[in-house]
C-alpha cells in the first residue's frame, strides 16, 4: 500500500477560546495542519489543496505550507528516537515551536472499499484533543465530492464543537456485571513507533523491522491474562480437560484459579469472548497487534523500556532463568506504566491478526492481512529466553494450536 504523509502548516484564525483577544487587528494565531494519507491512492496533496482552499474561503486564515521543517523536527526529537512514541504532546510541543496554535491531525484512510478523512484538533497550549470527526466518506474523487468532505472536515474542526466523549474519558476501568469480566485499565490513543527501536539494541528479529508510525484509538485492556479460574466459569472446563484436548501426556506448567490460561487455541478463544459477550452484552475481542505493543510499551506514559514496564527483566517477567519450569499467578512481578502486569513473560498473549510482514508507511487502527496461515502471539512465557520477552518481539502460531506456553488477554473498544 503507497503510504505518503505531507504537513500543511496553516496560518489562521480560530473561532473559539480566546478569539476577542485577537478581535483587535493583531496577529492571526497559526494552526498547523497535518495530513497523512493512507488510502493507497496517492491523493494527500490534492486533498490538501482542498483543506487550504476550504479554510482560506472562510475569510479568515491565512494558509502557508511547511514540511520539511517540521518533518526534520520529529526526527530531531529525543524522546521519540528514544521510545518510538510520537504523542500528542510531542506534536503540540512543535506545532509550538513553528508558531501554531493548533494542529489539525487529518488522515485519509480506505475502509470495505471506501475512502474517508477523518479529523482531530490538538491545542498546542495544552495537548489536549478539543475537536473531531468521525469519518467522512468520499463517495467519488470527483472535485465536488472531494471539496465538500474537505470543508465537513474544516467546519468539524473550526466550528466551535467540543471533543466527543470518547476523548473525554479518563477512568481507568470499565463495571463488571459477572464475575469472569476481567479487570480493564484505559488506554488513552496516541501514536508511536511500532516494531525494531532503538531501545532493543542488537536483539531485533527481521520481522519486527522497518519500523513504522502507528496511530490507535482509545481502548480497555485486560490488567491481567486470562485465569484458569475466568475460563472455567465460562467455558466449564478445567486447564487438565484442556490439556488433554492437546495431548493428555503432555505437563500442566502451574495450576489455580489465579494461574494463567494456556493450552487454548486462538479458535477456543473465540468461543470464550462470544459466550462472556452474551453474558455480559459487551464487546470483548482479542487486541490487534498494534494495540497490543501500544499497551505494552506503556502507551502515552512510555518510558521506552525493552521489556514491558522496565530495562530489568526479573522485575517484570517470568521467563526461562527465572520461572522454575513453570508459569506462576498473574500479576506477581511488578506492572508496566499503565498499571498492566505479564505483558513480558508468564504466557505467550494471542493476537487478533493474522501474522505478516510489516510494511514501511503509517497505519491507523490496523488489524493485519486479511488472511494468513498462522495468527500473531506477542509477550514471551515462561521458557523462552530473555530476547523474546521484548516489547517488539513477534510470534505465530496457528490458529487451532493448543500448548502449556500459550494464553490471552482481552480488549475492549473505548
Amino acid at each position: 500500500m503507497i503510504m505518503r504523509r505531507i504537513l500543511y502548516l496553516l496560518f489562521a484564525l480560530f473561532l473559539c477560546g480566546s478569539v476577542s483577544s485577537f478581535a483587535q487587528g493583531t496577529e492571526k494565531p497559526r494552526v498547523a495542519i497535518y495530513t497523512e494519507d493512507d488510502s493507497g491512492e496517492n491523493i494527500v496533496e490534492f486533498v490538501g489543496q482542498y483543506l487550504v482552499d476550504a479554510i482560506v474561503k472562510m475569510g479568515q486564515y491565512t494558509a502557508v505550507e511547511r514540511t520539511a521543517d517540521f518533518l526534520k523536527g520529529i526526527n530531531k526529537e529525543q524522546q521519540y528516537q528514544r521510545t518510538g512514541v510520537v504523542e500528542d504532546e510531542l506534536i503540540a510541543r512543535l506545532g509550538k515551536q513553528f508558531g501554531a496554535r493548533f494542529v489539525c491531525m487529518v488522515k485519509i484512510g480506505k475502509s470495505a472499499g471506501q475512502l474517508f478523512i477523518s479529523a482531530r484538533l490538538i491545542d498546542v497550549e495544552t495537548a489536549a484533543v478539543t475537536a473531531s470527526t468521525v469519518p467522512i466518506v468520499l463517495n467519488s474523487m470527483g472535485l465536488n465530492d472531494v471539496g465538500a468532505s474537505c470543508q465537513k472536515v474544516v467546519a468539524s474542526m473550526f466550528g466551535g464543537k467540543s471533543v466527543g466523549a470518547g476523548f473525554a474519558s479518563t477512568s481507568s476501568s470499565i463495571g463488571r456485571s459477572h464475575p469472569a469480566e476481567p479487570e480493564m485499565v484505559f488506554v488513552e490513543g496516541g501514536t508511536f513507533l511500532m516494531g525494531c527501536t532503538s531501545e532493543q539494541g542488537g536483539d531485533c528479529d527481521a520481522d519486527e523491522s522497518p519500523n513504522h508510525l502507528v496511530t490507535v484509538s482509545d481502548f480497555y485492556i485486560s490488567k491481567y491474562e486470562i485465569t484458569q479460574g475466568q475460563w472455567e466459569a465460562i467455558m466449564g472446563t478445567s486447564i487438565r480437560q484442556q490439556r488433554d484436548k492437546a495431548n493428555r501426556e503432555w505437563p500442566i506448567n502451574g495450576e489455580g484459579s489465579n494461574y494463567p490460561m494456556y493450552y487454548v487455541s486462538w479458535n477456543d478463544v473465540q468461543e470464550f469472548i462470544s459466550r462472556l459477550n452474551s453474558l455480559t452484552g459487551k464487546q470483548y475481542r482479542l487486541p490487534t497487534e498494534a494495540e497490543w505493543e501500544y499497551a505494552a510499551r506503556g502507551g502515552k506514559k512510555s518510558k521506552g523500556y525493552k521489556y514491558s514496564g522496565s530495562n530489568f527483566i526479573e522485575q517484570v517477567a517470568w521467563y526461562s532463568d527465572n520461572s522454575g519450569n513453570t508459569t506462576h499467578p498473574v500479576g506477581s512481578k511488578q506492572p508496566n506504566e499503565l498499571g498492566i502486569y505479564d505483558m513480558s513473560g508468564n504466557v505467550w498473549e494471542w493476537c487478533y491478526d493474522w501474522y505478516g510482514a510489516y510494511g514501511s508507511g503509517s497505519h491507523t487502527n490496523p488489524v493485519g492481512p486479511g488472511s494468513g496461515s498462522f495468527r500473531v502471539s506477542r509477550g514471551g512465557s515462561w521458557n523462552f529466553i530473555a530476547t523474546n520477552i521484548r516489547v517488539s518481539n513477534r510470534n505465530n502460531y496457528t490458529p487451532s494450536d493448543r500448548n502449556s506456553m500459550l494464553g490471552f488477554r482481552l480488549v475492549c473498544p473505548k
